[in-house]
């Protein structure tokens, strides 16, 4: 018996996967998604900043990640934050989130982070009178606020996918409101598996997308 149909069809799935691969790897790549916006008409001068102490909250997030997913992304972006101030303002005093957790933790007011969070979804702006006394906290001349947004998504073998949403604000002691503000947003999709994001590549994302206009 000949075993050119054997063939034929073996040569038929090769090429199927083929195909399916090449489909897989292109709706990946079109399903990434970007975003940047600033808050401010105009850029902001760096000037005011040198000889200034500047004090990094850590990230707040709003997420669909279970814990352990969580954990690794927001100490990633926190990482990211505390290395973007330094780069952008490097004649400046930065205070990075470990110590500002240190210093809320140390003084018993971890829970102003959360009034102050609950005060901004509610309204859109910042309580003076929480913000002011943060400033006395951590005794800095700015703060660096952060919301983090993220999600993953599977759906049996079917598709994978990734997003997320970073909004980054710096308050300033002397005004006591937003002075600068900007945000990220960072989506990817794929099938089979194609298309997922490792954490710490999602955070160095968006943190180029929230300061790209810093």
């Amino acid at each position: 018996m000949s075993k050119q149909p054997e063939k034929f069809r073996v040569g038929i799935c090769f090429t199927f996967v083929i195909l399916v691969g090449v489909f897989a790897l292109g709706l990946s790549s079109c399903m990434t998604v970007r975003g940047t916006e600033s808050m401010n008409s105009q850029v902001i001068a760096k000037e005011q900043f040198a000889n200034k102490k500047i004090a990094i909250l850590p990230v707040k997030a709003q997420t669909a990640l279970t814990t352990d997913s969580l954990l690794s992304l927001r100490t990633a972006v926190n990482e990211k934050i505390d290395d973007k101030m330094k780069e952008k303002l490097p004649n400046s005093t930065i205070i990075d989130t470990k110590t500002t957790s240190n210093i809320l933790n140390d003084s018993g007011k971890l829970e102003i982070l959360d009034d102050i969070v609950r005060v901004y979804d509610n309204t859109g702006i910042f309580d003076k009178k929480l913000t002011s006394h943060l400033f006395n906290i951590v005794k800095s001349d700015y703060i660096v606020f952060s919301r983090l947004k993220a999600e993953k998504m599977a759906v049996a073998f079917v598709g994978k996918g990734f997003g997320a949403s970073l909004e980054v604000v710096i308050i300033g002691k002397s005004q006591n409101d937003v002075i600068w503000g900007g945000s990220g947003e960072y989506k990817r999709g794929g099938i089979f598996g194609l298309g997922t994001t490792e954490n710490k590549a999602a955070a160095e994302e968006l943190i180029r997308l929230a300061f790209d206009k810093f």
